[in-house]
């Protein structure tokens, strides 16, 4: 009689776990079923980008709005078309992060002044698993193209979160 009265109650128990809540809220306290907007926003500076967007680089990133994506997101993007535009524009520096195409980044990595020097970030376009183990090898978060514009938000903050602070952002952070 008692195994009986045991067996039922884990029974009807299991059943109730089981069982989603249909009332207004409670369909989202569900232990198996969390939702993503649970999840709080990432936290961004306002990093400084520079867009090499050269004939190669345009087709990858074909009907992806990246001024706009990256301006919503936060950061503040900048786009050269040309090597001299390229070429001044790392030599003014300040730029915490270069996306360009896998051909140029080899150049711009040479170019690039040694202190507080940008992640570079280049993007594949139609490569084989090959060439794209190589790039991966040489630049940790390279891109296979094409892209979404979420998918390229979400690689520049994890190549961002992997730069080491410079020294001034230190300095304004500590106070000194």
């Amino acid at each position: 009689m008692k195994t009986r009265l045991v067996v039922t109650v884990l029974l009807l128990g299991a059943i109730g776990v089981a069982e989603p809540l249909l009332a207004c809220g409670e369909k989202f306290r569900v232990g198996t079923r969390l939702t993503r907007f649970q999840q709080p926003p990432r936290a961004r500076d306002a990093a400084s980008i520079l867009i090499y967007a050269n004939p190669a680089l345009s087709k990858a990133l074909a009907g992806v709005p990246v001024d706009q994506a990256l301006r919503k997101a936060g950061y503040k993007p900048t786009s050269v078309t040309s090597p001299k535009e390229f070429q001044a524009a790392l030599d003014r520096g300040g730029w915490d992060l270069v996306l360009l195409d896998v051909g140029d980044s080899g150049a711009a990595i040479a170019r690039a002044p040694v202190a507080n020097a940008p992640v570079v970030v280049p993007v594949i376009f139609n490569a084989s698993k090959a060439e794209l183990a190589a790039a991966k090898k040489q630049h940790p978060h390279a891109l296979k193209g094409p892209i979404k514009s979420q998918s390229l938000v979400h690689a520049i903050d994890d190549a961002l979160a992997d730069k080491p602070p410079t020294q001034s952002k230190i300095n304004s952070t500590s106070g000194f």
